[in-house]
């Protein structure tokens, strides 16, 4: 069975590019809009890792991951920062946030493919 990732961007186009590529690599991929859908989908999806943007409107994803991070049923589930905020320090406040990894943007999908692959395997 496919392994489950999901992807929460408020720009509709990262969305795309970054769930068409692990698509194509054989995961299985849900979106999200905002941080809360982003818990709301891990709640309902079990995913095997999550890709968060760090800052999207409403409810953020510092905020997504604190809560994904309070709860029984998600705390254990990576999450992966994704940010185009890369500023000295950046990945040291995420991993103090609770996230597990740090890919800033923009990037290549190829990459981030391989980066989760190398986290969750397929």
């Amino acid at each position: 069975m496919a392994l489950t990732i999901l992807v929460a961007d408020d720009e509709a186009d990262n969305r795309a590019i970054i769930a068409a590529a692990l698509a194509a690599s054989g995961y299985r991929v849900c979106q999200a809009r905002d941080g809360g859908e982003a818990v709301e989908s891990a709640l309902r999806e079990a995913p095997d890792l999550i890709l968060l943007d760090m800052s999207m409107p409403g409810v953020s994803g510092w905020e997504a991951t604190e809560r994904l991070k309070a709860m029984p049923q998600t705390k254990e589930i990576p999450i992966f920062a994704f940010t185009a905020f890369a500023l000295a320090g950046d990945e040291l406040k995420v991993r103090r946030a609770g996230c597990d990894g740090y890919i800033s943007k923009p990037c290549i999908p190829k990459d981030v493919v391989a980066l989760i692959k190398s986290r969750v395997g397929q």
